[in-house]
């Protein structure tokens, strides 16, 4: 980019990288029209649709990034509950027919979940969770006298299986892996969250689903086989087995032509700070170094964070029940805490800044990290 300013912008992609790249360019004193196609009713954020939409049935206003007014104040003009199907270097063709144009594109669609693929999956009471409709079609099916089976146990699979246990819902869980989750955040970690399934009555099989027989009709629930030769009724199936990057048209042409592409992210953090990136691009300012990467989950009440890498290199230090430690030599490469969130605060600026650190201070509860930091 030159420096010099778009003379209006379009943001194909209304979640948290589409809204921080709108938002941003404001912030940075952008005067131009701005203009975000969102496929939803509105924009809104995603973490709590498998948290508190899920338990608490908030309304979509609830979980909006701005309120139509504050939208207005901001000069930002939403084109809502219409898809992109292509988009140029010019703008973007509306699955409503409409063409919207405008000097600067950004692509920002993100990812969509992946979708089931044995027999029976095509029912319609076979779903995933990506927007606000989803999360509540699953809550019409919680509470007691429900039972719901939840297909994969990463990180959307487990909040569900979660959540619906919080309202009274029978869960079976589906994961071919014993610990879900432990490439990512190691095994102890990931059998902490697992143990978390097994404590709250949330019914674990460690195998796949191979066939949903819906040939009883009606309102008769799903019959579900397994691949350990077992059967499961259940009266919703929800796919959590990871996401694949939505693609449009046009999108190498857009690229090539100046524009921005967004590209898809797994975390939220990664995906607010590419938006705050790409807008300081649009105006030619230069963009905030990053820091290691930090994420969270929330289930049965417990708020872990994460930060870095825990798997890999190095070995891990644990201080039991309350945090696990990533660590090459006297280097801290990751960090996890269960309700602690002041340690992987501090252990992210221990990382950022290549402090070095004392393997036996990390497992010892009684030792700050932020006491760590400052030493």
């Amino acid at each position: 980019m030159s420096g010099e300013a778009p003379t209006d912008v379009l943001i194909v992609g209304g979640g948290i990288a589409g809204y921080t790249t709108a938002r941003t360019l404001r912030d940075l004193g952008y005067d131009g029209p701005v203009t975000v196609v969102e496929q939803e009713p509105s924009c809104v954020d995603h973490p709590p649709l498998s948290k508190r939409a899920l338990v608490e049935g908030i309304p979509r206003s609830g979980l909006e990034f701005s309120s139509p007014a504050q939208l207005a104040e901001q000069r930002i003009h939403i084109v809502s509950g219409v898809g992109a199907t292509a988009v140029t270097p010019t703008g973007a063709a509306l699955s409503d027919g409409r063409f919207l144009t405008a000097s600067t594109i950004v692509v920002a669609v993100g990812a969509a979940p992946n979708q089931p693929a044995m027999p029976g999956a095509d029912d319609p009471r076979v779903v995933t969770l990506r927007g606000y409709d989803d999360a509540m079609r699953i809550r019409a099916h919680s509470g007691p006298g429900h039972t719901v089976l939840v297909l994969g146990g990463g990180f959307i699979g487990a909040e569900v299986a979660a959540s619906l246990r919080t309202l009274g819902t029978a869960v079976v869980l589906v994961d071919p892996h014993e610990l879900p989750g432990a490439h990512v955040l190691g095994t102890t970690l990931a059998g902490w969250l697992h143990q978390m399934h097994l404590t709250n009555g949330v019914d674990l099989r460690t195998t796949a689903v191979t066939t949903i027989d819906a040939s009883a009709g009606g309102d008769e629930p799903l019959s579900v086989a397994l691949a350990d030769g077992t059967t499961v009724t259940a009266d919703l199936v929800v796919a959590g087995i990871g996401v694949s990057p939505r693609t449009l048209p046009g999108v190498e042409a857009v690229a090539e032509a100046g524009g921005i592409v967004l590209p898809p992210t797994a975390h939220w953090e990664a995906a607010r700070l590419d938006g705050q990136a790409a807008a300081a691009r649009l105006l030619g300012r230069p963009t905030e170094p990053r820091g290691a990467a930090w994420y969270w989950t929330d289930r049965y009440g417990a708020h872990v964070e994460i930060v870095g890498d825990l798997v890999g290199k190095g070995e891990e230090i644990v201080r039991p029940g309350v945090a696990v430690f990533r660590v090459d030599g006297e280097r801290l490469l990751g960090a996890a805490s269960i309700d602690d969130p002041m340690t992987v605060r501090a252990a992210r600026r221990i990382i950022d800044r290549e402090v070095r650190v004392d393997q036996e201070a990390l497992a010892d509860p009684s030792v700050s990290l932020r006491r760590m930091l400052r030493s």
